[in-house]
């Protein structure tokens, strides 16, 4: 046995050493040996995809050698080991970029239990994303719940811990849905390892028992999982859970955690039940169905959000939507394209969610779309990322999500569910989802690229400056004036004209009131001034000395992955392409 083929079990044993390791470190420590370990994923990922590629078929390692019913196995291709690096790069990504943050959100004695639950964030979706056997996937389904809830009730205050519990109770909800179906599923063929529930499944559908059962299992595997992922109308739990955690946690549970629950549908699709089975059974059926609903419903929410993170999590409920039209169609063509689209989300959204908190903290650690305006012209990079990732969930041409929703139209057009109507109605839907995104995202965009307030404060301090400026000089001619009355009192005394010396005194005490008037313009004009200063002061604070390096290098790459996507995607889908034939 080659020696790569035990990396994905280091890869998931890994992050769980460190996390209970970065519980005896202070907390800076703990951060980067947490990012050291990511960084060490990706490596072993890559070297995974790029055997798996090499030799053109996966691989099964059986832990501790011991065969099923006592063992437990771990399956890794092309496309695995693909998913694989793409949730290892962007959960570095995430959590290297919202360490500002970090350091604003969570007390620094919380530190290392935040990277803890990190480290068993990963360690479980991957073991999600590996594993061969059913039980073990619903397992680590569970070590997932539990540390996204960790990392969201990590901030302190009361607004993240409701958002916890509505996480959890909807979460455990989904769980127990979910075990149901697997113990239905054990009950009908006896096995848990997929190739084997395959077996079974293929048999019971031939002889044509148990057709009733297995529908309704099915039924519950989807409702399950569709909780967990936020699949309309089962996404109530996911905006407040997701705009109340810090960056970090709000990049990972956007970017990641909805799309491990949906990757391991498309592996039930395929490994488990079988395409035919799924189309039999019209389960494409109500995932079209309940995507489209999604879609469409979680874009009108979207709109009507001020909050820039509530938006984005709207947003996700939509983007599910195409992954779930996508899953629905029951063809390779389709789980290629949902797989696609997966990655693209989870590129484009932990971008936008991490480049909203450098917008966040350039307005003064406010939300809300009055306080972000101008933001990007304080904090020009985390305004670049956020108008690219925007494009990208627009779908502008160039960008990934243009070609994400490209394939999908294209897979409706020649999949069984995408019939001509069928293939003609999602293909509505895309066009109409693509312009409702055009609707909440370019407002946004045009508010943090607006001109600041500030700017405005003090080109009125200017024009107030250059009034008091000509008052001054209006004072000193006045001041010349009083100057001449005087000469002109000396000469009344001089020729003994009272007529004359009372009307230089007229004079004078007008030139004196005019004197007082300048100043007093004058002390009025500095004031305004002043203010305008002060007001450019308190809207343009210290974005960049806030700003560490890692973070402007994580939005770069961000930036470079989601570009790469839109112009390089044959490559990345030929590897999907090879995955699924030997899935």
């Amino acid at each position: 046995m080659a020696f790569v083929q035990n990396f994905p079990l280091f890869s998931i044993l890994l992050p769980i050493i460190c996390g209970f390791l970065c519980l005896s470190l202070r907390p800076g420590a703990a951060g980067y040996a947490m990012l050291a370990v990511f960084t060490a994923e990706c490596v072993m990922s890559a070297a995974v995809l790029i055997r798996s590629i090499s030799t053109r078929m996966g691989f099964t390692y059986m832990m501790g050698h011991f065969p099923a019913p006592f063992g437990n196995e771990i399956r890794a291709g092309a496309l695995e080991a693909l998913m694989a690096l793409v949730f290892s790069v962007v959960m570095l990504l995430s959590v290297a970029g919202g360490l500002d943050d970090l350091e604003y959100d969570i007390p620094a004695k919380k530190h290392s239990f935040f990277f803890l639950m990190s480290g068993f964030l990963l360690a479980a979706m991957l073991a999600v994303i590996y594993t061969n056997d059913l039980f073990t996937a619903y397992v680590f389904i569970e070590i997932i719940t539990l540390s996204a809830c960790s990392i969201i009730a990590v901030r302190e205050g009361g607004k993240p811990l409701i958002a916890t519990m509505s996480y959890l109770i909807m979460s455990l909800i989904g769980s127990a849905l979910l075990l149901l179906s697997i113990a239905l599923l054990y009950t009908l063929t006896g096995q848990l390892l997929m190739p084997d529930l395959r077996s079974g499944i293929q048999e019971i559908t031939q002889s044509g028992s148990y057709g009733m059962p297995l529908l309704i299992l099915m039924g519950l595997m989807i409702t399950g999982l569709g909780i967990k992922c936020a699949l309309f109308p089962f996404h109530s739990w996911l905006p407040n859970a997701h705009a109340h955690a810090t960056t970090s946690a709000s990049s990972v549970l956007s970017g990641l955690i909805v799309k491990c629950y949906m990757f391991l549908l498309a592996k039930l699709f395929i490994r488990v039940f079988g395409l035919e089975v799924v189309n039999q059974l019209s389960a494409g059926s109500i995932l079209i169905v309940l995507g489209i609903l999604g879609l469409i419903f979680g874009s009108l929410a979207a709109i009507r959000q001020r909050d820039i993170k509530q938006m984005l999590s709207y947003s996700t409920v939509s983007q599910i939507g195409y992954i779930s039209i996508a899953l629905g169609l029951g063809s390779e063509a389709g789980i290629a394209a949902a797989c696609f689209h997966m990655i693209v989300h989870a590129a484009a959204k932990a971008m936008l969610f991490t480049s909203a908190g450098g917008l966040i903290r350039a307005s003064g650690r406010k939300k809300d779309f009055g306080a972000l305006s101008g933001a990007a012209r304080r904090d020009p990079v985390s305004g670049a990322a956020f108008i690219c990732g925007a494009l990208a969930m627009v779908g502008i041409p160039l960008f990934s999500g243009f070609v994400s929703k490209l394939y999908t139209s294209a897979a409706a057009a020649i999949s069984p569910a995408g019939a001509p109507l069928g293939a003609a109605v999602i293909l509505s839907v895309v066009v109409l989802s693509t312009v409702l995104n055009a609707v909440y995202y370019f407002p946004v965009v045009i508010c943090i690229l607006a001109k600041q307030p500030g700017a405005r404060a003090a080109a009125a301090g200017a024009a107030a400056a250059g009034a008091g400026i000509a008052a001054v000089e209006a004072g000193a001619a006045a001041g010349a004036g009083i100057a001449s009355a005087a000469a002109g009192e000396a000469a009344g005394a001089e020729i003994a004209s009272a007529e004359v010396g009372e009307a230089a005194g007229a004079e004078i005490a007008s030139a004196a009131a005019g004197a007082a008037a300048g100043a007093e313009i004058a002390s009025a004009a500095a004031g305004a001034a002043a203010a305008g200063a002060d007001v450019i002061e308190r809207a343009t604070p210290a974005a960049h000395a806030g700003r560490s390096p890692a973070y402007s290098v994580t939005l770069a790459v961000f930036m470079a992955a989601n570009i790469a996507l839109g112009i390089f995607s044959q490559p990345v889908f030929r590897i999907i392409d090879l995955g699924l034939s030997v899935f």
